[in-house]
């Protein structure tokens, strides 16, 4: 029986994860641009066509429409359908690494919700350079109901919040006594603390090493490999730097094997 539930369970979360993915792909669209979420209705941002809900199903009418409007003809960005389809995959990886019981759905909707979020806040600072304050109060929301779901680690969970944004805080003022300008974003400082709340003082040191090592290692593969002219990692602009992607990522997967990784390190010398 308890086979039957955890697979229940799984498929659940997978198609929880493509629904909450579409909408998503709604919040990185329409948050940056100060539109409203439920009006106007799903269009096509070439010709305005409404979307009907045969074309809005996820990955499904993608596929079927072969990447372009109905309507016009317009292509659509690829981006939807990968944002519905890491969203599923991460949703449904949250359901495997957690289940244990039933009891233990709650823990794994949490930090699936995380996900999703964290999700949106790396594409939106991807294209836009831009972490919208409801991404991040939502997920300090979510790192505090975890902590309120798990009572037991509430003060590993606290030293985590005062580590990760106590941190990149210092980090933010730093680089203005030294270089007299913003070398970090406000936004990171936030999304780090409330990343520290979700993982725990272990996790959120996990977490900054590795978006650190794959931000300095995706910069040096760029200086390396990309023609002149091209713009380093996610922005346009050349000059701001898009760093909520990496902190995004080694939030994930500190989320997944921070604790362990943290441990397994220090086991090394003890």
């Amino acid at each position: 029986m308890e086979q039957f539930y955890y697979i229940t369970t799984c498929v659940l979360f997978a198609v929880l994860g493509l629904c909450i993915g579409s909408f998503l792909n709604v919040l990185i669209y329409r948050l940056p641009r100060g539109m409203n979420l439920a009006k106007p209705a799903s269009h096509c941002t070439v010709c305005g066509h409404k979307i009907a809900w045969y074309d809005n199903i996820p990955l499904l009418s993608y596929l079927i429409l072969r990447g372009k409007c109905r309507s016009c003809g317009a292509p659509i960005s690829p981006r939807y359908f990968l944002v519905e389809l890491s969203n599923a995959a991460l949703w449904i990886s949250c359901c495997m690494a957690v289940y244990r019981d039933v009891t233990s759905v709650p823990v794994a909707a949490v930090y699936a919700l995380a996900l999703s979020v964290l999700l949106t806040m790396a594409v939106t600072d991807m294209e836009n350079l831009f972490l919208p304050d409801s991404l991040q109060i939502a997920l300090f929301v979510i790192a505090l109901a975890g902590v309120f779901i798990d009572p037991a680690q509430w003060q590993d969970k606290l030293w985590g919040l005062l580590l990760g944004g106590g941190f990149f805080l210092f980090i933010y003022c730093l680089s203005f006594v030294l270089f007299q300008k913003e070398g970090l974003g406000f936004g990171d400082v936030k999304l780090m603390a409330s990343a520290g709340l979700l993982l725990g003082w272990k996790g959120v040191v996990v977490a900054t090493v590795l978006a650190v090592a794959v931000a300095l290692a995706d910069i040096v593969i760029r200086k390396i490999f990309l023609r002149r002219g091209e713009t380093l990692p996610c922005a346009e602009t050349g000059e701001e730097f898009a760093f909520a992607p990496y902190l995004a990522f080694g939030t994930a997967a500190a989320l997944f094997c921070g604790t362990a990784l943290f441990d397994g390190y220090l086991a090394l010398f003890l």
